[in-house]
């Protein structure tokens, strides 16, 4: 089974639908949306929508460490590296892509042509749904 998370850092992302992710060999997804705020029951909060810098920075080592274990402690529990899905470039993205690295998952992004890929950017996801080894 491979499990699939999807990283949610503000109001809009929380309304939208992520897309949908097409592994090879019709593999199981177990799909978990990570909300990047202190309370993961209730998405209230979220990181992204913080006003000020201050309280963003004094509140991301927390939420870093905290992804980070749940990224490496599934990557242990299930045998395959996880896949963190990512729909931007805001501050959110950027923290959930390199603590999941950290973590041992593999960061998927978007495939848009007019945007560059995150740094620890693995795969790209395509419009039909299907991963792309990202190659540059």
């Amino acid at each position: 089974m491979r499990h699939v998370f999807v990283v949610v850092g503000s109001e809009a992302q929380l309304r939208e639908s992520p897309p949908e992710v097409l592994t090879g060999d019709a593999e199981n997804q177990r799909r978990v949306t990570w909300y990047a705020c202190a309370n993961q029951d209730d998405p209230a909060d979220l990181l992204d929508d913080a006003n000020g810098i201050v309280a963003k920075l004094a509140r991301s080592p927390l939420l870093a460490y905290r992804f980070y274990l749940l990224i490496h402690n599934t990557r242990l529990w299930s045998g395959k590296r996880p896949l963190i899905l990512i729909r931007g470039r805001g501050f959110v993205s950027r923290l959930a892509a390199y603590a999941g690295t950290w973590g041992g998952g593999d960061v998927v992004m978007l495939c848009r042509n007019s945007e560059a890929p995150l740094g620890p950017t693995r795969y790209l996801l395509r419009p039909d749904g299907k991963l792309e080894l990202r190659t540059d």
